[in-house]
């Protein structure tokens, strides 16, 4: 199996960014250069495509190219999202950095369960600072609603208005 091939499916159907050293195990390879060098041969690839694999803090993921997410992100398979997870998520987008606990004081316990399920689905993370986890939305949430994360933050300041 050719890796540039493998290396193209496995970031199509990864939910969520993968790192190079999973990249390389997945390929069964332990130079990252090598996978490194792939992933640039992919990326020239797609330049003329509607889709693009970039690099992130989380890892590298294909995605939709920014200017065209408005178009077809209503196609996103996500949209079981529940009213109480999309509440969740606005407030994490509205006050990022948002303090887990300051969530929960304007949800309600039932929050915890919401944020577990944003955190599954790849659209926030959560990182433990004393005893608090500091919540932040991912790229992902730019996939699944098909707009911009600053757009979508500006929207929620004129409605909060």
């Amino acid at each position: 199996m050719e890796h540039k091939k493998l290396l193209e499916a496995a970031l199509f159907v990864s939910p969520s960014p993968m790192m190079l050293n999973d990249l390389g195990k997945l390929l069964g390879v332990n130079s990252l250069g090598y996978v490194k060098e792939l992933l640039g041969e992919l990326q020239k690839q797609y330049a003329e495509t509607g889709l693009e694999i970039v690099n992130t803090p989380e890892g590298y993921q294909m995605q939709v190219k920014p200017e065209f997410l408005g178009n077809v992100g209503h196609l996103n398979p996500h949209s079981d999202l529940s009213e109480g997870c999309k509440r969740t998520l606005a407030l994490v987008l509205y006050k990022e950095p948002a303090k887990q606990s300051e969530i929960i004081k304007l949800q309600g316990n039932k929050a915890y369960n919401y944020i577990k399920d944003l955190t599954r689905r790849g659209l926030i993370k959560a990182e433990r600072e004393g005893h608090t986890k500091i919540l932040k939305v991912t790229q992902e949430l730019e996939s699944y609603f098909g707009v911009p994360k600053e757009k979508i933050k500006e929207q929620l300041k004129v409605e909060g208005n």
